[in-house]
């Protein structure tokens, strides 16, 4: 079953939701039918309440909390709209890589990803990783005007 990575800036604008939402329905007209997003800053807030609301007309739909920190050493408790958890690393990462690691796990397993990039930092060079896999569909929101 296809999954969809969502990762992105954490200053992004409110003013993304209405394509974000676009992007995600888009996602699930092509097969997507599980969705992973991390709880680090405002994309991840904005993804995770889009892919919420798109359950709301598809129930075959799953989000899913991306964990940096092994589940053990951090318990995460899910706020709702969330169907689980997934850390994506066979062994503990040290702390100060495990946000970084556990990125590229997912776009190393990812069929499709939804990102809004538009400034360097972290996601940009998580974007540029993305860009190198040639089986891996990419919608950058931050590349589209408001629709």
């Amino acid at each position: 079953m296809k999954f969809c990575f969502l990762f992105g800036h954490a200053d992004c604008p409110d003013q993304v939701m209405p394509n974000l939402e676009q992007s995600i329905a888009s996602a699930i007209s092509n097969g997507v039918m599980n969705f992973y997003v991390g709880n680090r800053g405002a994309f991840d807030r904005l993804a995770a309440t889009a892919v919420k609301r798109a359950k709301k007309n598809f129930p075959e739909v799953r989000l899913y909390l991306l964990l940096a920190y092994h589940p053990a050493d951090h318990p995460q408790e899910l706020s709702g709209g969330f169907d689980g958890s997934y850390y994506p690393m066979e062994r503990r990462t040290p702390r100060r890589f495990a946000i970084v690691r556990a990125n590229e796990a997912m776009l190393r397993q990812a069929d499709y990803v939804i990102c809004y990039v538009n400034h360097v930092g972290n996601a940009r060079r998580l974007l540029e990783l993305a860009q190198k896999r040639t089986d891996l569909t990419i919608d950058n929101v931050a590349e589209r005007r408001r629709e």
